[in-house]
């Protein structure tokens, strides 16, 4: 597999049209005529400061736009606000140089704690979805006893849990607080003297940094006395270099966008393995739970082993 770099490193989002500009009283810029000013287009000439907080500036926006949506249990709305979470997080520690990163260190940890409650019913759902279409996947001769009644009994209330946990997070002066404390950064980011510098100067180390990190967090899969945790860890410093290219590309452009296209494949590569080995956990249990209800386990033994060839096959891939 190739090493992934800021000149070689799946589509991001789009461009962000947003230019971060710091107002007295958190207003709007207007025009002549009082209305609010469209802001010009990030550009490599843009500060870092303005790429960086433009950057940040639209996932809390999109924390703000999902989370009706999460109330109401949209369709993917759990996961969308997560990632916009993690974007956020991701950013304000890459781009530490620019903005202070130790003026912004609680603030990270809040969001990773919005993440974690919002994780639960995404990765709930995500099982759900990887053991429905494994077991599809095997001949019908060969499902012994209620095997999907019972992985859908399972998920059911499992799903119920976290989304109760969502929603008490939400609901919480916790979630307020960091909501508050985000309006506080945009409206006073803490700078440091190299925000002011044209962003194509000053944001490439940044996002080559985060491709150093997973190339070094690759290298280490194959000799790790844990395998699966390394390759988790890998797959947390792809994220990183995913989304800090992604906050780069209306400086850096197309190095940007290969870098995340490439981030994300083998984020999306590794997360996979670490979905089969969480899966296989859990068809650990309800195999159990069918020994003792006097129900056949042979399906969930097949469910396990196919999960665990495709493991290997993504071990192999990473060797």
């Amino acid at each position: 597999m190739r090493s992934v770099g800021t000149k070689d490193v799946a589509t991001v989002a789009p461009e962000s049209k947003r230019k971060y500009e710091p107002a007295a009283g958190g207003t709007a810029a207007l025009d002549a005529a009082g209305a609010a000013r469209e802001p010009p287009p990030l550009t490599r000439h843009s500060s870092a400061a303005e790429v960086v907080l433009g950057y940040v500036c639209d996932q809390v926006a999109a924390i703000s736009r999902y989370e009706p949506l999460v109330r109401r249990d949209e369709p993917d709305a759990v996961h969308q606000m997560r990632v916009a979470t993690r974007r956020a997080r991701s950013a304000l520690q890459a781009f530490g140089g620019i903005i202070e990163r130790d003026a912004t260190r609680p603030l990270c940890a809040e969001l990773k704690w919005l993440a974690a409650a919002l994780g639960q019913a995404r990765d709930t759902e995500v099982l759900l979805a990887r053991l429905t279409a494994e077991l599809a996947a095997i001949s019908p001769a060969l499902v012994t006893g209620p095997v999907q009644a019972r992985i859908t009994a399972h998920f059911t209330a499992e799903l119920a849990q976290a989304r109760q946990t969502a929603l008490a997070a939400l609901d919480g002066q916790r979630y307020l607080r960091l909501l508050e404390d985000l309006d506080a950064l945009l409206a006073d980011p803490p700078l440091t003297p190299l925000a002011e510098r044209e962003a194509d100067k000053a944001l490439p180390e940044p996002v080559r940094r985060a491709a150093r990190r997973l190339r070094r967090a690759l290298a280490a899969v194959p000799g790790a006395e844990d395998r699966d945790a390394a390759i988790h860890e890998a797959r947390k410093a792809a994220k990183r270099a995913r989304y800090a290219a992604e906050a780069a590309v209306p400086a850096l452009g197309n190095t940007a966008r290969r870098q995340a296209a490439q981030a994300k494949e083998l984020q999306q590569l590794l997360g996979d393995h670490h979905d089969s080995v969480v899966a296989r956990t859990v068809l650990l249990d309800l195999a159990q739970e069918a020994r003792d209800a006097g129900q056949d386990t042979f399906t969930y033994g097949l469910m396990y082993q196919r999960q665990a060839c495709q493991a290997a096959k993504i071990e192999q891939a990473l060797a």
